[in-house]
């Protein structure tokens, strides 16, 4: 009878089962930013339009039509150029946008925050709302700010699952939203975060995530945003 390995062990080689796993997996699309645009309005306030390529990756997909909620989580950063001096971050604006599959309706919901939701019939529906741009408003300039230089840092994560959603799902599957349980989706809610991390990507449900820079821009040439 082959010797079986304690549970303490088992969780230790979680990770490194993890990373061969993903060293293993074969290429498949990658989420990634297809463009960012800077833009400006006729009150002076400066704006990031986002488009993204790819958004849903087959793993993502596999996992939302599992039923299992997705964010999608934007942030972005403006820098001011200082000539001889380090560059200076002048705001920062952060935007999550949460994706669900309703398996009694059959339909796939996109919620925006104050947008309202968006409700579509089709994963295809879905993915074309995510492609469309995505604009984020960064701050207001005064004209002195205006005429400096600028570049702006995206961020983009998509997290196919994380621990509030573990327990958000395990109320679902209990018919009510409460505490987690001692068994079941519950074990996972109480698991160390690096631990949970760990099982988590094992299962397939890692975040990925993308990265992009403008190049440097000066606001008051910018064309203006309709």
């Amino acid at each position: 009878m082959p010797h079986k390995l304690p549970f303490p062990t088992r969780l230790r080689l979680l990770p490194a089962l993890a990373t061969l796993l993903i060293l293993a997996a074969p290429l498949a699309r990658a989420f990634d930013f297809a463009a960012v645009t800077p833009s400006r309005d006729e009150q002076g306030r400066l704006w990031i339009t986002v488009r993204l390529a790819d958004p849903l990756e087959d793993r993502v997909e596999k996992s939302l039509r599992r039923g299992m909620p997705a964010t999608l989580a934007l942030h972005a950063e403006l820098w001011r150029k200082r000539s001889g001096w380090f560059d200076r971050m002048e705001r920062a604006f952060d935007a999550n946008l949460r994706l669900r599959y309703d398996v009694g309706e059959d339909a796939w919901t996109l919620e925006r925050g104050s947008g309202g939701p968006l409700v579509v019939r089709s994963l295809d529906s879905l993915e074309t709302a995510l492609s469309s741009p995505i604009a984020l408003p960064l701050t207001k300039l005064t004209p002195s700010q205006a005429q400096s230089r600028y570049f702006v840092v995206v961020t983009g994560t998509v997290q196919p699952l994380n621990v509030e959603d573990v327990a958000e799902v395990e109320g679902w599957i209990s018919g009510e939203v409460r505490a987690p349980r001692s068994g079941g989706l519950g074990v996972l809610t109480q698991l160390p975060t690096s631990v949970f991390d760990a099982v988590r990507n094992f299962a397939g449900f890692g975040d990925s995530r993308a990265r992009m820079l403008t190049p440097e821009f000066v606001p008051a040439t910018l064309p203006s945003r309709h």
